[in-house]
């Protein structure tokens, strides 16, 4: 098990986080774009139109500090089914200089939102990764998967490239059900043909599964993003030591 290596190649990507309510992809995304933030200024995106909480627009002040711009649409398309194509987006997914992470809900509705996109990203290059916690309803086995990843696929009109295992109970999580959870994910890979593209693990677990069991680059997950009746904790600078390696 090894962090995940911040090479030039991610540096230019556009990446799509994608997955059904209560995936984590939204953390998954905020967690990846300030890691990207180590080595270069990315653009998070919020075109989740689908989740009332958990949005990263909630977190903009405190991840600009840390070196990640969020975009969002206008406060008036935040209130639509699927907000228009708007300049400040189209610019971001356009521009060659900094890394692009979308945040996007993972069924038909958040696949539109992004599907509007789709000519603009598959001429700019887009990874598509539908994240998967094994533990929810929608992705608890192979025949769910493969139905959210069709659903996506078909909205956005962009095909997923990578799954990201994010098996986790929120609090009730330890490190066994984070490797029961992640052989889930591995046998969907292998039947869907769709590589894995790391394994989500909370900070306080790493050193729990750090024997070799997940078999996978590991994104440490810090959780930033509560419901309203809970409490968030602040984003520190820096998210992770520059020391930390692979």
């Amino acid at each position: 098990m090894a962090n995940l290596e911040w090479g030039t190649g991610r540096l230019s990507r556009v990446t799509a986080v994608c997955g059904r309510f209560g995936s984590g992809k939204t953390e998954i995304a905020i967690n990846y774009a300030l890691a990207l933030a180590r080595e270069a200024r990315p653009c998070l995106i919020d075109l989740d139109v689908v989740t009332p909480y958990f949005r990263t627009r909630e977190k903009a002040q405190a991840l600009a500090r840390q070196g990640v711009t969020v975009i969002a649409p206008a406060e008036v398309a935040a209130n639509l089914d699927t907000p228009g194509i708007t300049p400040e987006i189209l610019g971001a997914i356009q521009q060659t200089a900094q890394p692009v992470v979308l945040d996007v809900g993972g069924d038909k509705q958040g696949a539109r939102a992004l599907g509007q996109y789709s000519p603009y990203l598959r001429a700019r290059g887009c990874e598509v990764w539908f994240v998967v916690n094994p533990f929810r309803p929608f992705t608890r086995d192979l025949a769910g998967i493969r139905q959210s990843i069709a659903e996506i696929e078909a909205g956005s009109r962009l095909q997923v490239s990578a799954l990201v295992s994010n098996p986790n109970l929120m609090g009730e999580t330890d490190a066994e059900l984070v490797v029961r959870g992640h052989r889930v994910v591995e046998e969907a890979s292998a039947a869907l043909g769709i590589p894995i593209a790391f394994v989500a693990v909370e900070r306080s677990l790493l050193p729990q599964v750090s024997d070799g069991r997940l078999s996978r680059e590991v994104l440490p997950l810090t959780l930033y993003l509560r419901p309203p009746w809970g409490k968030s904790p602040p984003i520190p600078a820096p998210l992770i030591p520059p020391d930390a390696g692979p």
